[in-house]
């Protein structure tokens, strides 16, 4: 198994202690080494054993509150590294999620557009210019360098992760305010889709929930897999954004937290 010419670092996995043995993306380790992290509940030990199965390796992202989106974005740039010079079907293209991924290009296309999705839900262009400039730079990064460690140094460097962050944050929010005829239906009756956004959606650190989800997922155009390990002691289950999509993006699920996943079918 390797990644751009670098073999997994399985070392490095071992020497996992805590969270807080990594800044905010880790290495890329063997999913088996995670069955360390709960060695004496049966339940856990056999649904990661299952998912092994199709799944090789794994990437933890700190557990900051920020970690949906920052697995989200870290995951779908690498999955575009050494595409920016591929030739897709134009119909496929065109469809987006038709084949699960697009190359670079495309993706840099669909970015360009983001501004004026958020100018149309209200905010002012002050408000997001600076976030939108550093998410379109690591765009540019994955375009004209397509190597994991020059992606892997952006995401680990605080500043500018947060930056991605919070421009993912106000973009997932800009596709729930202008779709609220939708969305309404997802959040409390007592609370509007302003404030959901407001609270729930924008604040860096908030956890995200199923329509957070299903709202990047759809404005950026990036079919995701969801995989759920929960203390229940049933089949492992997942999910798919947007349903029947060929998902280009694995994360993995457990107690309000995600991590990247890497399938076996992909290496």
């Amino acid at each position: 198994m390797s990644e751009t010419g670098s073999v997994i670092d399985i070392q490095h996995c071992v020497e996992f202690k805590s969270e807080t043995s990594f800044n905010l993306i880790s290495e890329k380790c063997d999913i088996l080494s995670i069955l360390r992290d709960h060695p004496e509940n049966r339940i856990y030990q056999r649904k990661i054993q299952e998912l092994s199965k199709r799944f090789t390796a794994i990437r933890k992202t700190k557990g900051d509150g920020n970690c949906f989106y920052r697995a989200l974005g870290y995951s779908y740039l690498e999955s575009l590294l050494g595409k920016s010079r591929e030739i897709l079907n134009p119909s496929l293209r065109r469809a987006g999620l038709a084949e699960g991924t697009v190359d670079v290009k495309g993706f840099k296309e669909r970015v360009l557009q983001t501004p004026n999705d958020l100018l149309v839900a209200g905010f002012e262009e002050h408000t997001f210019r600076n976030f939108f400039n550093a998410f379109y730079s690591v765009v540019e990064l994955v375009e004209k360098d397509g190597s994991v460690s020059s992606l892997l140094k952006v995401f680990n460097d605080q500043s500018f992760s947060d930056r991605i962050v919070q421009f993912l944050r106000l973009l997932t929010s800009a596709f729930i305010r202008n779709r609220a005829d939708f969305f309404r239906h997802f959040i409390d009756e007592e609370m509007d889709i302003k404030d959901f956004c407001a609270h729930e959606v924008e604040p860096m650190a908030m956890e995200c929930d199923h329509i957070q989800i299903t709202a990047l997922s759809q404005a950026l155009n990036i079919a995701l897999q969801v995989e759920y390990v929960d203390e229940m002691d049933t089949a492992l289950n997942h999910h798919v954004f947007p349903e029947a999509a060929t998902p280009s993006v694995y994360l993995l699920y457990k107690t309000s937290h995600y991590n990247i996943l890497y399938a076996a079918d992909k290496h």
